[in-house]
């Protein structure tokens, strides 16, 4: 990789288990990754996941979660610096992230913990830090005493520009919940999903998407790993209901998406549009969405949607078994004299007469 370049268009993919730390940073040959990662075929997440996300989606809307600058993709007119791992392009870099969720005035001290366990501040927004040295117990994410946070990298991490990015998105969304007080409204064991989610609804899903499923290169052979806490097809879906809730065409998210995380876009894209009704329910009717009282609906491509298949046809009812008998006992036009009524055939029409009579009368 050109180091004056950065290469956030088709990012190197690895990383550590769980939270992102860099222990080791791979990258595997292209063609090799087409080949252990696609499936034709996603599944989307189970149930409970789903209705999840949505009541975490409509409380964070309602806690100001929006884009500032529309959906960002790992490309040069969203990260146009140059990125060669030093402190000054890192640092440059968290800006910039900072500036697309509309957070550049909070202050954010930069540690980078050595594979020693030596920690050692690389940036910070006030100018005040001066190279300090730092507790090596850092989190990801820790409000500073004065103001801002500090964020916490490892020195493999510098070396990834995927799972550098997802590092500084997470961070950035943990810095909106502290902000918004959105944390005091969710469980504390859903808090670093919400980190997830916060990032997708503020405009990161397609790099955070891409954070969550990512390759490593053992002795073991390739692995998989994630930089989040939510798995690929959640991010998926969640992604697919930001494009319902802002309009963002579907190709668009997917342009930059890698393989698989685009197999399920793909079909989670299927389920959101199959469900569009129900997105629109997280902004018109919070409440219900909070108290899960809605129903999930099958998905559906979009020719079925068009043509009306697919849907369960509902159960027949008197008066259509009266219209039916009506319209096959009606005289064929034309016809010089009307057929005669079959006895039977009499019999079964005036019982169904009697019927809708008796349930319009009740």
């Amino acid at each position: 990789m050109d180091k004056k370049t950065p290469k956030f268009a088709s990012p190197s993919r690895a990383l550590p288990p769980g939270r992102p730390s860099a222990e080791a940073t791979w990258e595997l040959p292209r063609d090799r990754r087409a080949a252990v990662a696609y499936s034709s075929c996603m599944d989307l997440p189970d149930e409970p996941q789903i209705r999840w996300i949505l009541r975490t989606t409509a409380t964070l809307l309602q806690h100001g979660a929006e884009p500032v600058r529309g959906l960002v993709q790992p490309t040069a007119e969203f990260f146009p610096d140059a990125f060669d791992g030093s402190p000054r392009t890192v640092a440059a870099l968290m800006l910039r992230v900072q500036e697309h969720a509309g957070l550049q005035d909070v202050p954010v001290e930069l540690a980078v913990v050595t594979p020693e366990g030596q920690a050692s501040t690389v940036s910070c927004s006030s100018g005040a830090c001066g190279g300090m040295a730092l507790d090596t117990k850092l989190e990801r994410v820790a409000p500073r005493g004065e103001g801002g946070y500090r964020v916490a990298l490892s020195a493999g991490e510098l070396r990834n520009p995927t799972v550098l990015t997802t590092a500084f998105v997470r961070a950035v969304a943990y810095m909106f919940l502290s902000e918004a007080g959105a944390f005091d409204a969710l469980a504390p064991s859903d808090r670093e999903p919400a980190v997830d989610l916060a990032a997708v609804l503020l405009g990161f899903g397609v790099l955070a998407t891409n954070g969550s499923y990512l390759y490593a290169k053992g002795c073991g052979g390739v692995q998989v790993h994630s930089a989040t806490k939510m798995p690929v097809d959640e991010l998926a879906l969640a992604l697919a209901v930001y494009c319902r809730l802002h309009d963002v065409p579907d190709r668009i998210a997917a342009r930059h998406l890698d393989v698989t995380p685009r197999a399920h876009f793909d079909e989670s894209a299927v389920w959101a549009s199959s469900n569009a009704a129900l997105v629109r329910m997280l902004r018109a009717a919070p409440d219900r969405i909070a108290a899960d009282d809605y129903a999930i609906g099958e998905s559906r491509s979009w020719l079925a949607r068009a043509l009306g298949l697919g849907r369960r046809r509902p159960a027949r009812t008197a008066e259509d078994e009266l219209r039916e008998l009506e319209r096959e006992l009606a005289p064929a036009a034309g016809a010089a004299k009307p057929r005669s009524l079959d006895e039977g055939k009499a019999k079964k029409l005036a019982e169904i007469r009697a019927l809708v009579d008796e349930s319009l009368g009740s």
